[in-house]
């Protein structure tokens, strides 16, 4: 074979080998990128099949809910990933394991997403927690029905506080298996529910500032422990509370 062909031939290898390496360098960089959930990590589609899951780092505003509904992960399948006891521990800045993801990183912050027609709407309230703890039960069906609310747990007495501004538009009993209930109306369409309560601090035509001390855990009504059954509602329609909470 003529010495030019040879040469020509090593060359060309050359030049393979050395956009192979490149190829390689940039396929470990954005591996890299996915597992740490830097900033730096590339767009990707939404198609992009994370099957092997991605770190998201929280930051102000976002909640469990808001996660499950961008990345189409179930929020339970995110609590046992992280083995999270009680989501209202959650902090800016902690790292989040999301198994299975459905999509590439979040590029902006997910605060207020997921608005549709049982999510929030612009000019919804923003709500502070009533009572803290882990949830025992969570919005949607139970045991074959609808759950209207999100159950909190606490030790009987504990202070419940008003998770928003409002005026108090029943404070009694009359509701069903709520035992002991307070109704709080606050902007807009929106009302809050606080069942199964021992003891309501405030009465019918109250108006109450967020945060204010509204009742006392109970069991009254059909409760099988001393807990907080909380309620969002729009038009008096229930909707998922952890789209209004931090």
């Amino acid at each position: 074979m003529p010495i030019r062909r040879i040469t020509g031939y090593a060359r060309l290898g050359r030049r393979l080998a050395v956009v192979g390496a490149r190829s390689a360098r940039v396929a470990l960089w954005v591996v890299i990128g996915v597992a740490l959930g830097c900033a730096s990590t590339p767009d990707l589609p939404d198609s992009w099949d994370g099957s092997a899951g991605l770190t998201h780092i929280l930051r102000p505003g976002e909640n469990l809910y808001r996660l499950s509904r961008f990345y189409g992960v179930s929020i339970d399948a995110i609590l046992r990933a992280n083995d999270i006891g009680d989501v209202t521990r959650l902090k800016v800045g902690q790292r989040v394991w999301i198994p299975g993801a459905k999509r590439g990183p979040a590029q902006e912050s997910l605060a207020g997403a997921g608005s549709d027609s049982g999510g929030r709407r612009a000019g919804g309230p923003e709500l502070i927690w009533p009572v803290r703890g882990k949830l025992s039960s969570r919005f949607g069906w139970r045991n074959g029905r609808g759950h209207d609310g999100i159950d909190i747990p606490a030790k009987t007495g504990t202070p419940i506080v008003a998770a928003a501004a409002g005026r108090v538009i029943h404070s009694g009993r009359g509701l069903g298996d709520y035992g002991r209930v307070i109704i709080l109306k606050h902007e807009g369409y929106y009302s809050t529910v606080y069942a199964h309560n021992r003891r309501n601090r405030v009465e019918k035509g109250d108006f109450v500032e967020k945060g204010e001390v509204i009742g006392e855990v109970g069991l009254s009504g059909n409760a099988s422990g001393p807990h907080v059954h909380f309620e969002v509602r729009r038009n008096r329609k229930p909707v998922n509370p952890l789209l209004f909470l931090p």
